[in-house]
C-alpha cells in the first residue's frame, strides 16, 4: 500500500472514516480532521518514567515484544485501529498508531466513529477479522457490551492489542493502559515534590484540597486511593488531606469553579489542591488565576489551554499528570505488528503511566511528542 487514502462507509447509523496508509513519506490529510492528527517523525519508542519528570532516549533493551520476524514479512501484514472520537485525547493516540505505522512501513488501516457507537464499532471488529487483519488494536467504546466481540475476533486468531482501556475478557493478547492506582501515587508524589519546593516546613500545619468530577467512576476512585496510600506513607504529619471534605463538581466547569473559590476562602491554612481529571483541575486554575493566589500549590491531570497558561505563569507553583497518548498509540502499533509477525508480549498488561509537566519541563521537544505528537 503506498498511498494515503480515504474511505468513507456507512455502518449501522454511525458513518465511519477509515484512513489506509503504508509509506513512511506520506501524512495524514489535514483536512480530515474528524479522526486524524497531525504527527512528528520518530524512529524509535522512548522509556518513560511514570513517577517524575522523564528523561528520555530510546533503548532498544525496552521493547515489549520479541521474537519479530525480518522486516520484509512484517510489511506484508495489514494491521486495523478502531477507535471512537474523544476529542484531542484520541485523536493523539491515532497519532502514535498512524506514524508507528508510517515509521515501520507497514500497511495500516484506521477506523473511527464519531460517537460511542456500540453496535457499528462491532461491525468494524467483525469485518477487520473477516478481511484478514493481521492485527487489531481497539479502543473499546464499552468494556462489556465489546467483550463478546473482542472474545470472538481474537479467537480467530488474529491479535487483539487493546488499548486505554479493558474489555471484559482475558481474550486478547496485550492491554495499553495506565493502572489509575499508580497515577495517584505518582501524583501524591508530585504533590510532595512541589509542596516541599515552596519551603514549607514539615511543623507547619497544611491542608490539601481536593475535588473530583462525579463519584460513581473507578478510574477517579482509584486515582485517589493511590493517592491517599502514597500520601500516608509519606506526607509529613502535618500536611493534611481534606478526606472528609471532597467536593463534587458533576462535570460542571462553573461549578467546579466555585468549588475552588469555596476552599481558598473556608480553609485558611490551605497549602494545595488536587485534581484527578481534566474538569476539576480547570475548576481550580481558574479561581487561583482569578484570586490571584500565587501561595497554593497545584497538581492536576491532563492538559487544556488553561492549565497550561497557569503552568507557564511562573508566579504559580503547578503541575499536572499527564498520559503520554501519543506514545500510547505508537507503542500498540509497535506492538501489534510485531505480534502480527510471530513476536511475543513480555506483559500482557502495559502500564504506560503518566507524565508531571510544570514549568521547568513544558517545552521539552520529546514531551511535547509523546504526549501530543504536536504541541
Amino acid at each position: 500500500m503506498n498511498k494515503i487514502c480515504l474511505l468513507f462507509a456507512c455502518i449501522l447509523i454511525a458513518a465511519s472514516i477509515t484512513v489506509c496508509g503504508g509509506c513512511k513519506n506520506n501524512r495524514p490529510n489535514p483536512d480530515d480532521s474528524a479522526f486524524q492528527s497531525e504527527t512528528l517523525s520518530t524512529q524509535e519508542s522512548p522509556t518513560i518514567s511514570m513517577t517524575q519528570s522523564p528523561s528520555i532516549s530510546p533503548s532498544a533493551d525496552t521493547s515489549p515484544v520479541s521474537g519479530s520476524p525480518p522486516a520484509s514479512e512484517s510489511q506484508k501484514k495489514t494491521i486495523y485501529y478502531i477507535a471512537y472520537s474523544r476529542g484531542t485525547y484520541g485523536l493523539t493516540v491515532q497519532g502514535g498508531v498512524t506514524q508507528a505505522g508510517k515509521d515501520m512501513d507497514c500497511d495500516f488501516i484506521i477506523q473511527g466513529l464519531p460517537d460511542t457507537d456500540i453496535e457499528g464499532q462491532i461491525r468494524l471488529l467483525e469485518n477487520a477479522v473477516a478481511s484478514g487483519a493481521g492485527a487489531i488494536i481497539i479502543n473499546v467504546v464499552d468494556r462489556a457490551a465489546m467483550a463478546n466481540s473482542v472474545s470472538a475476533a481474537y479467537q480467530s486468531g488474529i491479535p487483539i492489542v487493546l488499548v486505554d482501556g479493558f474489555a471484559d475478557t482475558e481474550d486478547y493478547s496485550a492491554c495499553l493502559i495506565i493502572d489509575d492506582i499508580r497515577a495517584g501515587r505518582a501524583a501524591a508524589a508530585e504533590m510532595l515534590r512541589k509542596v516541599k519546593s515552596t519551603g514549607l516546613s514539615e511543623e507547619d500545619f497544611a491542608e490539601i484540597a481536593v475535588q473530583i468530577g462525579v463519584e460513581e467512576s473507578q478510574t477517579t476512585r482509584d486515582m485517589l486511593e493511590g493517592f491517599k496510600t502514597y500520601w500516608d506513607e509519606n506526607a509529613p504529619l502535618q500536611w493534611v488531606v481534606l478526606w472528609d471534605d471532597v467536593k463534587v463538581n458533576e462535570g460542571d466547569i462553573d461549578k467546579a469553579t466555585e468549588i475552588g473559590r469555596d476552599f481558598l476562602v473556608q480553609h485558611p491554612s490551605l497549602k494545595a489542591m488536587f485534581a484527578p481529571n481534566n474538569g476539576s483541575t480547570i475548576g481550580f486554575v481558574a479561581a487561583l488565576k482569578e484570586t490571584n493566589r500565587t501561595d497554593i500549590t497545584l497538581v492536576g491531570f491532563d492538559i487544556n489551554q488553561m492549565t497550561e497558561q497557569l503552568i507557564r505563569d511562573e508566579d504559580f507553583n503547578a503541575s499536572t499528570l499527564v498520559p503520554p497518548q501519543y506514545k500510547m498509540g505508537y507503542d500498540a502499533m509497535t506492538i501489534a505488528l510485531e505480534l502480527a509477525s510471530g513476536g511475543t508480549v513480555a506483559e500482557k498488561i502495559i502500564d504506560v503511566g503518566v507524565i508531571a509537566v510544570d514549568t521547568e519541563n513544558i517545552d521539552n521537544p520529546e514531551i511535547r511528542l509523546w504526549i501530543h505528537g504536536s504541541w
